[in-house]
């Protein structure tokens, strides 16, 4: 038996078409699938992106339509392929250009971590909550500032000291208790 060797210009088309850049056409949620519309006017049927984690720790990041990404074709199948990364565009361009690690959503809201200031940041879009939901509780080591109201369901506890308005709750006294100019012992 003979063997035939293939066309050297098909092998070039087939390790070409094994990885392309494409642009997202369509996002299906509910399967976590997507299609992808190449340069050529080709559109893959529905293909899988790549996770991060998808074992006993999983992720979820879905691709945006209009967002451009590499997809991995197997044998240069786009039946069979899928969406490996991402690339930054005109359209979505890097959200940094530091050393900073930052992760930004569509409606802007911010998370990152800058090393070389050593700052956890979240910034988030007017009219945004944050939800902690801990019933073991939650633990903050280091000064803490709120720029705006606390309300506590709860007993607020000061082991050393709490101070409203300049006035300590521990160390104040009050004034006229008695008839006259006598000061009242310290609270009880």
């Amino acid at each position: 038996m003979v063997a035939v060797m293939a066309d050297p210009a098909d092998i070039q088309r087939l390790i070409g078409d094994l990885a392309r850049e494409g642009t997202v056409a369509s996002v299906d949620l509910a399967a976590g699938t997507a299609r992808v519309q190449f340069a050529d006017d080709l559109t893959t049927g529905d293909i899988p992106w790549l996770a991060s984690r998808a074992g006993s720790t999983r992720t979820w990041s879905p691709p945006a339509i209009g967002e451009q990404v590499v997809v991995l074709a197997p044998e240069a199948d786009t039946a069979r392929g899928i969406i490996i990364g991402s690339l930054s565009s005109d359209a979505h361009p890097h959200p940094a250009n530091d050393d900073s690690s930052l992760t930004e959503y569509q409606d802007r809201a911010r998370i990152g971590y800058d090393p070389m200031t050593h700052t956890l940041t979240a910034i988030l879009p007017a009219g945004a909550t944050v939800r902690i939901d801990a019933d073991g509780g939650l633990s903050f080591k280091g000064d803490l500032a709120v720029d705006g109201d606390i309300h506590a369901t709860g007993t607020v506890t000061g082991d050393a000291n709490v101070v409203g308005g300049g006035k300590s709750l521990k160390g104040h006294v009050h004034t006229k208790v008695q008839a006259g100019a006598a000061i009242s012992g310290p609270p009880q």
